[in-house]
C-alpha cells in the first residue's frame, strides 16, 4: 500500500510540474567593442572600449588585427575591470584595418578602422 501511495504522489508531482530547481546555464561570453575614432592619421592613437558578459573580472582581453584570413594578436592587452575594459593602439600603417577583441572564447564584432 506504501509503495503505491508514493507512486501515485511521484505522479502528480510530475504532472502538475511540480520539478526539482534545475540552474539555468550561465550566458555565452560576450564582448563588445566601439573605437573612438574610424578614420586617423598616420601615428594616431585610437581608443578600444566595450563591455564584457560572462568573461571573469580581471581576465585579460586582447586586440586583434584581421590578416588575410587569419587573426593576429597585437600588443594591447588589458585587464577586465567591472564587465568593461580600454585598450589603445597607434597605427603606423596606411591602409584599412579590421580589428576585434578576444579573451578566450569570447570575440566580439569587428570594427574597421582608415589609416590615411
Amino acid at each position: 500500500m506504501r509503495i503505491a501511495a508514493v507512486a501515485v504522489l511521484s505522479a502528480a508531482a510530475v504532472a502538475t510540474g511540480a520539478t526539482a530547481a534545475v540552474a539555468a546555464p550561465a550566458p555565452a561570453p560576450a564582448i563588445t567593442v566601439k573605437a573612438s575614432k574610424t578614420a586617423v592619421k598616420l601615428g594616431d592613437v585610437v581608443t578600444f572600449t566595450g563591455k564584457t558578459t560572462g568573461v571573469k573580472e580581471g581576465s585579460k582581453v586582447t586586440l586583434q588585427l584581421k590578416d588575410g584570413k587569419k587573426w593576429v594578436a597585437l600588443p594591447a592587452t588589458t585587464k577586465v575591470s567591472k564587465s568593461a575594459y580600454k585598450l589603445t593602439d597607434k597605427f603606423e600603417k596606411k591602409g584599412v584595418e579590421v580589428l576585434r577583441v578576444k579573451d578566450g572564447d569570447a570575440i566580439s564584432k569587428t570594427v574597421t578602422i582608415t589609416v590615411k
